[in-house]
């Protein structure tokens, strides 16, 4: 099997808990940009960060963002894969019963597109109950972020699908670093799984190797266990 590109989560994978961008991961993302590897982001944000961090931290390969609702490039073209489809009549039912629910920021800015984010004020639970309820056709996952509402179609596996198609290669060549339940969808589709040591045991079970080290520290761990598995170093 050959790996020639890696898709990496962003929030709590190339970061600190705090979610300020790790050093050591940087490194190891521009380390195996240098050796031939695309590298993309993979990311339940919104795509105008998404964008705004391939640019900075300096990838090569496409961007997935809203859990993969969005796949863009770096001229910026973006693809839509998903819509707000039943998310406002969830919201509109959400809010009578829960006063304390609450929006993301980028929900309030008017940043996405392809579904809906909630602040962690409401129990994952609560929210399925009432998607099931008035019968919508959407699904919720607790990223450890924020709870994403979208499509059921919606995901980072559907996403990376596109972005693979864009770079003319096979989701089976790419190898996906992650720390949550939303990186499982990826897992599914992709040639070689890694996650992160705080990731949950549903994520752990999944993976080709887990990290030592956590959040930022682990996915540096993880970019040099590639290159030498697969022969780039």
């Amino acid at each position: 099997m050959k790996i020639r590109a890696i898709s990496i989560d962003i929030d709590g994978t190339i970061t600190y808990p705090d979610r300020r961008l790790h050093e050591k991961a940087l490194g190891a993302i521009r380390k195996a940009e240098e050796l031939g590897l695309s590298v993309m982001l993979v990311t339940g944000n919104s795509a105008c960060f998404a964008y705004a961090a391939s640019i900075l931290i300096g990838t090569s390969g496409p961007f997935i963002a809203e859990d993969g609702g969005v796949v863009g490039d770096k001229r910026n073209n973006r693809i839509f894969l998903g819509d707000m489809g039943d998310s406002m009549i969830l919201w509109s039912e959400l809010k009578k019963r829960y006063p304390q629910a609450e929006m993301s920021d980028t929900m309030k800015f008017g940043e996405r597109r392809a579904g809906l984010v909630l602040k962690r004020t409401v129990p994952v639970e609560d929210v399925r109950e009432i998607i099931r309820e008035l019968g919508l056709n959407l699904v919720a996952v607790d990223s450890g972020y924020g709870i994403h509402v979208k499509q059921p179609h919606v995901n980072k596996g559907e996403g990376l699908k596109k972005a693979c198609e864009i770079l003319g290669i096979t989701p089976r060549e790419v190898a996906h670093i992650g720390d949550g339940e939303n990186d499982l969808d990826a897992f599914e589709v992709v040639g070689y799984r890694i996650a992160v040591a705080q990731a949950p045991e549903t994520v752990k079970r999944k993976a080709d190797y887990v990290t030592n080290k956590p959040y930022g520290e682990g996915a540096a761990e993880g970019i040099m266990h590639l290159l030498k598995k697969f022969g780039y170093l």
